[in-house]
């Protein structure tokens, strides 16, 4: 039997490891995508203006710096639920949840502290939004993925420990 301390790090490893390549090139995708709806929405206003644009370029490197860190905390409670019995779908919604809850919290706090916008309400349930749809996009895809990678890893070091 392994110890769990060595689980969660597995379970931290796997998230890292799988989830930042994978989730970076969504979220590069992501913005490059929403820059480009609002160039095209606001007119030929240009990049640096729309990510000027309420200190936006802060918020989004912020949240990028913050993806790696909920990837390895979040990962840690992956090996723990799944040390623990709980199914895998549960620990794709609690992984999913906890790394989009984090990431988007760093956004919208960093938005409220330096943003020039006023209207925290539209803010706030804009993140709200945002974490619930991408939670339950990404449990069903990566999420899943990473908990069954991190299961597999855990099966796989148990049986060399035996």
């Amino acid at each position: 039997m392994m110890r769990l301390d060595i689980i969660q790090k597995l379970g931290s490893k796997t998230a890292l490891k799988v989830g930042f390549s994978i989730g970076t090139i969504f979220l590069i995708m992501t913005t490059a995508l929403l820059v480009l709806i609002a160039g095209g929405l606001l007119g030929l206003i240009g990049i640096y203006t729309i990510l000027s644009f309420n200190q936006l370029y802060i918020s989004l490197l912020l949240l990028y710096l913050s993806f790696p860190i909920a990837l390895w905390t979040i990962g840690k409670r992956n090996g723990k639920n799944l040390f623990l019995g709980k199914s895998i779908i549960r620990t794709s919604v609690e992984f999913s949840f906890g790394v989009n809850l984090i990431i988007w919290a760093v956004f919208l706090i960093s938005q409220v502290i330096i943003g020039e916008s006023t209207d925290l309400f539209i803010w706030t349930l804009g993140t709200i939004a945002v974490i619930i749809i991408l939670s339950i996009l990404t449990t069903f895809t990566i999420g899943i993925y990473i908990v069954n990678k991190t299961r597999k890893k855990i099966k796989a070091n148990t049986q060399q420990v035996l």
